[in-house]
């Protein structure tokens, strides 16, 4: 009866032993910044590519009950040097059509959202020729979404994909392909 108590014991210490191994190793990668948390990297930047490709429009894109708001949009240009430009585009890309944003884009152009909120949990859905994207917007902290716009012209609606109140159905936006 004793041989049995032992076992129970040896294995309540390989499993303290484990947990604190676990413990330890998530501690760590959250001190070092390579954790998979909102905080410290993925899924944050995911899928973003570093650095940005020449002509990515960059908008910056402010999700509220109920409604879309893009504030700004720049154009990130390399000069000859290899120095990095920003270049303020946002009469070109950014028009309103009854109330709901339109960002124009050209074929083929990369585009990057910069997405955040600071009241309830949004989404960003648009359903793209080479596969949907939908990406959740957490109040206080900023979501990205990145993609190469579509080759062929023709409006692309976005919309929130996380039911945020009675006006759910009228948070949309246009991506225009010109």
């Amino acid at each position: 009866m004793s041989n049995h108590k032992d076992w129970e014991k040896i294995w309540f210490i390989v499993m303290l032993v484990l947990v604190t191994i676990f413990t330890g190793l998530s501690y760590f990668t959250i001190v070092n910044g390579s954790s998979a948390t909102y905080r410290y990297g993925l899924p944050l930047a995911s899928g973003v590519p570093k650095p940005l490709p020449n002509g990515t429009v960059v908008i910056y894109m402010a999700a509220i009950q109920w409604a879309f708001l893009p504030n700004n949009a720049t154009e990130i240009i390399y000069l000859p040097n290899g120095t990095m430009e920003n270049i303020s585009v946002t009469s070109q890309v950014i028009t309103y059509v009854h109330g709901y944003p339109y960002i124009k884009v050209y074929p083929n152009q990369p585009v990057l959202f910069i997405l955040y909120s600071n009241n309830v949990v949004h989404g960003f859905y648009i359903r793209l020729p080479h596969g949907a994207q939908n990406v959740n917007i957490v109040p206080g902290i900023n979501s990205y979404s990145f993609f190469f716009s579509p080759s062929t012209p023709g409006n692309y609606t976005f919309h929130c994909a996380e039911y945020c109140g009675i006006g759910h159905s009228y948070m949309y936006g246009y991506l225009w392909v010109m």
